[in-house]
Formats: structure tokens, C-alpha cells, sequence
């Protein structure tokens, strides 16, 4: 799996650069995509038949460059 911007929790709780945080949340607030939207690729993959292989999965907001 390949996810792009998600709006998660991980500048607040893991950047203590107060620039490189800002930066990111900045970012985020812009173009993050749900994390319900990275389950339902997941779900998608793990719910095709056995007969097909999922081998690469990129989920990214159409934003994101």
C-alpha cells in the first residue's frame, strides 16, 4: 500500500520542529484525504476472489502532485 497525504494524527504527535510541523498540518489541512478512504482500498484489495492479485495499491488525494 501507497497512501499519499492522510489526515492523520502523526505531525501533532510526532514533529517537535515547530516549522516542520506547521508545514505539514498546513499541507494536510489542503489536500489530506480521509483515513476511511485508505480502508476502503483496503477493503477493495482484500475482497477480490481468489483468482485475483492486487499487487500495488496507490491512494493519494487527485490533488496531490
Amino acid at each position: 500500500m501507497s497512501p499519499g497525504l492522510i489526515d492523520t494524527s502523526f505531525a501533532d504527535r510526532s514533529i517537535s520542529n515547530p516549522d516542520v510541523k506547521a508545514a505539514i498540518l498546513k499541507r494536510k489541512e489542503e489536500l489530506a484525504i480521509s483515513p476511511d478512504a485508505i480502508a476502503r482500498a483496503v477493503v477493495f484489495a482484500i475482497e477480490q476472489p481468489d483468482d485475483v492479485e492486487i499487487g500495488s495499491v496507490v491512494v493519494r488525494p487527485t490533488a496531490q502532485d
